[in-house]
């Protein structure tokens, strides 16, 4: 069955009751199912550890030590000994043997997730494509101190029925526009667009510093790995090819800069590392500081300043219509 053919079949089983709710309904439901933040109250938060390979018959507390090492070795002995550590619901000891392919899950009691902002607006609800303006801080998935606290888990919450999914990526820190389509097929073009660099995207920033260039690429390559608290650095002889168009749109009094960044590849935090390798950091940044400093956290308190990175437009090919089709949000205050 052909895309096209596959969406009028499916998107006509979607109830009336759904096709008729407007956009400020929806965003009423997602406020509802966030008052309170769904991660703010206690619960026991069960996360997957799976077994690689390289693991096979390993013991637990040896696997374990070895795959997550940033918790110590008394540390994962004592979460064994607790019986918090599971394989179809049974628990499993320190020296048990572990099988690749096991899918274990860590249980974490009492568990309260950091705050997040949850003051999502749509700007389209068009099916199969879903446009949001997401606010800062809101991690997209789930990962590390947030599980509930994320827009997937939010959004399926609002709308159990849709299965909502997100075509690229987008920081915990940066505000704007994201994709998502409530078609896996849908989804997965949208995806490639993003990955093959068809899909065009432009953000605004505010750095620290005035460059002398009006218009600048940047070609340094970005480094594969993450370092510490999941950040990435320049790394000219094995790094990953990365590109990023700066333009000067002002400079301001306080010796700031508004910059439209174009990320011609889509690398992690490239727009951020290439303007802090420059010499240019962005305004409100937890990681990557002035001085080349980097600090501990990647994402924000909720009640820290916001990071001045704003996803501002995107032009896509609509994956059914096979029309170009663009999106932008307002600027925001700090722009």
């Amino acid at each position: 069955m052909n895309l096209a053919l596959f969406l009028h079949v499916n998107l006509k089983t979607v109830s009336v009751t759904n096709k008729m709710r407007t956009v400020a309904q929806r965003e009423q439901t997602i406020r509802s199912v966030t008052n309170p933040l769904p991660g703010s109250i206690s619960y026991t938060n069960k996360r997957p550890l799976n077994v690689p390979g390289k693991y096979d018959r390993w013991e637990l507390l040896d696997f374990v030590c070895d795959y997550h090492p940033h918790l110590s070795r008394a540390t994962w002995n004592k979460v064994c000994e607790d019986g918090l550590i599971r394989y179809q619901q049974r628990i499993i000891f320190a020296n048990e043997k572990v099988r690749v392919g096991q899918q274990l899950s860590r249980h974490i009691p009492d568990t309260i997730e950091p705050a997040v902002n949850a003051n999502l607006k749509i700007i389209s609800w068009e099916e199969p494509l879903i446009v949001f303006d997401k606010p800062a801080p809101l991690p997209i998935h789930p990962c590390g101190r947030f599980n509930k606290n994320s827009m997937t888990h939010i959004l399926a919450l609002a709308f159990p029925e849709e299965k909502l999914r997100p075509a690229h990526r987008l920081d915990a820190n940066t505000t704007g526009l994201i994709l998502f389509s409530n078609c896996r097929e849908v989804s997965q073009k949208l995806h490639q667009q993003f990955e093959q660099g068809l899909a065009k995207k432009s953000y605004l920033c505010k750095i620290h510093g005035q460059p002398q260039w009006d218009n600048h690429l940047c070609s340094l390559p970005v480094s594969r790995q993450a370092e510490n608290a999941g950040t990435r650095v320049i790394d000219e002889k094995n790094g990953q090819f990365a590109q990023t168009r700066f333009i000067v749109l002002q400079r301001n009094e306080d010796g700031t800069a508004l910059l439209e960044a174009i990320p011609i590849t889509g690398r992690t935090n490239q727009i951020r590392v290439h303007l802090w390798h420059m010499g240019y950091p962005i305004v409100g940044d937890p990681v990557y500081l002035q001085n080349h400093q980097q600090g501990k956290f990647q994402t924000m308190s909720i009640d820290c300043p916001s990071m001045a990175l704003h996803s501002w437009k995107i032009t896509i090919e609509h994956p059914v219509l096979k029309e170009t089709i663009s999106y932008q949000t307002l600027r925001p205050d700090w722009g």
